[in-house]
């Protein structure tokens, strides 16, 4: 005799997984519309990345690249969507405006500082797997005996680093007292570096090659030697209310780096080839410094986060500076 109980459970678990499915059905365009924009002229939706200072060269194709990365690697579930990135640069401060009022930004890539996930919702996967952290100087040419001599935290702290002066990174260098001058405009701090104002100028590992060919550099070089560290990742952030957004390319992102498509970007794109074959940067004296607001164990020790795990001892009591 058939099991009529068993045959009802069963078309009962049919009945009750279709609202299940229409409810998938309803909810992937309605996440769609929500992490992407259909705006007027286009095909396809998009998200706005504007421009940042680093557009003149390789550093736009990185980060808009590796969003379309991420959006792809979602796409099943969320539908197509493009990066679009407007024309014209844009300073910091006005693209940090535009996506807070919602007006020509829908994201954007920046060094993590707290005031900015406060400000923003933060996409917590780093972009440059750390690399802003791996700071190389620029030099005057004729300090490079002395610089050679440097061994310690306490050696440099008798040079005098120059920083913008809305750098986070001023803000550390200063809490593990290293000397720091600063100044408003970033081009200026290239001249006063030749003028002896002070006598290095850290720049992240993938940044410096590029400013060498950008800028004025007469007199000076990139020091060879040393290097110093600390946890620094550069994310993705987009307005506090965008979590479908937000969302979207934190999977996306994790998909990638699960499957190995990050890895294999991060690789070949050519700011950071350059940076390994031309920058010696695991020959140097690294000199490591705590970042207080950077040193969970969990997230340093991550090897798919970093192109390497950071020191199991980077912050203990004693290293762990104040910030003002």
């Amino acid at each position: 005799m058939p099991d009529y109980r068993a045959t009802g459970r069963a078309c009962a678990s049919r009945w009750l997984s279709l609202p299940a499915l229409w409810l998938t059905a309803t909810l992937a365009p309605l996440a769609s519309e929500a992490a992407c924009t259909l705006r007027d002229g286009e095909d396809v939706p998009s998200v706005l990345l504007p421009l940042r200072h680093e557009a003149r060269h390789d550093h736009r194709s990185y980060y808009e690249d590796l969003l379309q990365l991420a959006l792809d690697k979602t796409e099943t579930e969320y539908g197509p969507c493009r990066v679009t990135v407007p024309e014209g640069y844009k300073p910091q401060v006005r693209r940090y405006l535009d996506l807070e009022r919602k007006t020509g930004a829908d994201i954007i890539d920046a060094t993590a500082t707290p005031e900015r996930s406060e400000r923003f919702r933060a996409v917590p996967v780093p972009l440059l797997k750390g690399l802003m952290g791996y700071r190389l100087f620029f030099i005057r040419e004729s300090d490079k005996e002395t610089f050679s001599n440097i061994q310690s935290l306490d050696d440099l702290r008798t040079f005098r680093a120059g920083q913008g002066e809305s750098w986070f990174d001023a803000t550390l260098l200063k809490a593990h007292d290293i000397p720091v001058v600063t100044a408003p405009k970033y081009e200026s701090l290239f001249r006063m570096l030749q003028a002896e104002r002070f006598d290095f100028f850290p720049l992240g590992a993938q940044e410096i090659l590029d400013e060498q060919a950008n800028f004025d550099t007469e007199g000076l070089i990139i020091e060879p030697d040393l290097l110093l560290a600390y946890p620094s990742p550069v994310y993705f952030y987009v307005h506090k209310d965008n979590v479908a957004l937000a969302d979207r390319v934190e999977t996306g992102l994790r998909r990638a780096m699960d499957d190995g498509s990050f890895d294999q970007f991060f690789n070949d794109h050519p700011i950071i080839r350059e940076v390994f074959t031309e920058l010696n940067l695991f020959e140097r004296t690294t000199l490591y410094l705590c970042h207080p607001h950077h040193r969970d164990p969990a997230l340093l020790q991550r090897p798919d986060a970093w192109i390497r795990p950071w020191p199991k001892r980077l912050c203990d009591n004693a290293s762990i500076p104040t910030l003002d």
